[in-house]
């Protein structure tokens, strides 16, 4: 499949002298209400190395507002209007980075720390990769957060995603090769990427330490949506899965994994 990979520069680029070190996108509908909280996270960061950008919808709840109180006070760059969904929202924000390494947090993520961005660049220079994976802060507010910490068997995104793509620092130059998000999987886009990713080889490392919060509003965590996004996974595989072997084991898993969590979320509901 063919995808438009544009980006507005190579990596390779020399001649840039404006690149800063990461571009962290957010895409936003009417979620106000948690926004702040996620550019806060990001304005008082001890390294002034970071881009922002905010792809909003079209919101009406007074996001266009609170985005323009903070575009002067850091490199907070938006646009609204309507769009086809997350990915394709990220996908507009992606030709308008700037930075080394890519990181998306929605509206209600934010950074854990106002040093993290320090922290998770000084841990990239050790070895760089192109893929950097964090462990993630899941907050469930009155329940508190819960670290969540990265599969680090590879073989195992055969079936399901690895990681929190609010934990995950891609170096851009991946999107240069394999191509933006695809915009035919509106929940599970980023382990579609992954996939991909994996199945040029692409290089990971997994890092020890949080750097990052992910919020319970996101629709990956929403139950509600919980078998659309099993069968976006099962999507995802058949259309990326390139080995038999594989192929058959995913067909395996399905069989026994849907009744699980069928029973599993009767039990919760």
């Amino acid at each position: 499949m063919t995808i438009n990979s544009t980006l507005p520069y190579s990596s390779s680029d020399e001649t840039r002298r404006d690149t800063p070190l990461f571009t962290i996108l957010t895409a936003s509908l009417n979620g106000a209400g948690t926004l702040e909280e996620t550019i806060l996270s990001i304005r008082k960061q001890t390294t002034n190395q970071v881009q922002h950008i905010v792809i909003d919808g079209g919101s009406t709840d007074g996001t266009l507002d609170i985005l323009k109180r903070y575009q002067k006070d850091y490199d907070l760059s938006w646009i609204s209007e309507p769009d086809k969904g997350i990915a394709d929202a990220l996908n507009k924000g992606l030709r308008l980075a700037k930075g080394k390494y890519i990181l998306v947090l929605q509206t209600d993520d934010q950074l854990l720390k106002k040093d993290s961005l320090e922290k998770a660049w000084a841990a990239i220079e050790k070895g760089p990769a192109d893929f950097h994976i964090f462990p993630v802060m899941f907050d469930r507010h009155q329940k508190g957060r819960t670290l969540l910490t990265p599969v680090p068997f590879l073989w195992w995104n055969h079936f399901k995603f690895l990681f929190c793509h609010q934990g995950c620092f891609a170096d851009r130059h991946v999107f240069e090769k394999i191509g933006l998000f695809r915009t035919e999987f509106p929940i599970t886009f980023d382990y579609d990427f992954f996939y991909r990713a994996l199945n040029v080889h692409c290089s990971v490392k997994f890092e020890d330490f949080p750097v990052t919060v992910m919020g319970a509003e996101g629709i990956s965590s929403n139950p509600a949506f919980l078998f659309q996004r099993l069968e976006e996974e099962f999507q995802v595989q058949k259309s990326n899965e390139e080995r038999l072997f594989w192929a058959l084991a995913q067909r395996i898993f399905r069989i026994l994994y849907l009744p699980y969590k069928r029973f599993a979320q009767s039990l919760t509901s």
